[in-house]
This record gives C-alpha cells, sequence and structure tokens, in this order.
C-alpha cells in the first residue's frame, strides 16, 4: 500500500510539473500517452521522468519550441540526465563530512578560429619585363 501511495504522489508530482511547464491546466491526452509509454515500456519511474524533463529544461535551458506540445525528448536524453544525477550525488556524498568545500569553476575561451589570408600572387606582366 505504501509504495502505491508513494507512486501516486511521484505522478501527480510529474504531471504538477508537466502542467507548470507547458502553462497548460489539465493534461494533453498525447502526454498522458506518452507517460504510460515510458513507465509501462523503458520501465522509467515518475520522478525520473521529471528530472529528465528538469534536466532538459531548467538546467541546460533548452526551449520548448521544438517540443511539438509533448515529452517526446525524454528517451533521448534520459542517460544524460541519470548521469548528471548521479554526479550530483557522488559531489554530495563526498562532501557530506566536510564543514567547508569548495566548488571550483573553470572558465574556457575557445577564441574563434583565425582565417589565413592569402596573399595574392602578384600576375606577371609583360609590361615589367621592358623595365
Amino acid at each position: 500500500m505504501l509504495e502505491r501511495e508513494q507512486k501516486d504522489i511521484e505522478k501527480y508530482s510529474l504531471e504538477e510539473y508537466i502542467k507548470q511547464l507547458f502553462h497548460i491546466t489539465k493534461l494533453t491526452p498525447k502526454i498522458k500517452k506518452q507517460i504510460e509509454k515510458y513507465v509501462k515500456e523503458y520501465k522509467y519511474s515518475y520522478t525520473g521522468i521529471q528530472r529528465c524533463l528538469i534536466y532538459f529544461y531548467d538546467i541546460k535551458g533548452n526551449s520548448l519550441e521544438k517540443s511539438n506540445d509533448g515529452i517526446g525528448i525524454v528517451p533521448y536524453i534520459y542517460n544524460d540526465a541519470k548521469q548528471y544525477y548521479y554526479n550530483l550525488w557522488l559531489v554530495q556524498q563526498k562532501n557530506e563530512n566536510k564543514d567547508n568545500f569548495l566548488i571550483n569553476t573553470i572558465n574556457i575561451t575557445i577564441p574563434p578560429p583565425q582565417r589565413k589570408i592569402k596573399k595574392k600572387k602578384k600576375l606577371f606582366s609583360f609590361l615589367e619585363m621592358e623595365e
């Protein structure tokens, strides 16, 4: 009974997040079908789907324009999102027993490629020979 209640809470949380993300008041049949498919066929959890969407739209900053009013991106980015959250968990585990911890950030700037300017070869002119 507790496991079922937990799944209901996770499903509700996912649905509320999707409504907020797409600025809708009710899930479309397309999104409901996609969620059902991901849970049954792919064995994704509701929390996994939600974290996947958070990763893609909130963390990575991707636009909803290409979403076609659905969550079809989930199977394509699920493993990347899973790796992202696993890395966060690892960092949290390493910093768990430390009072002060530092997060190092590295900014790398790659200059745009420089095009070599080809010098035009001077064309031979018969007039120069006469001089």
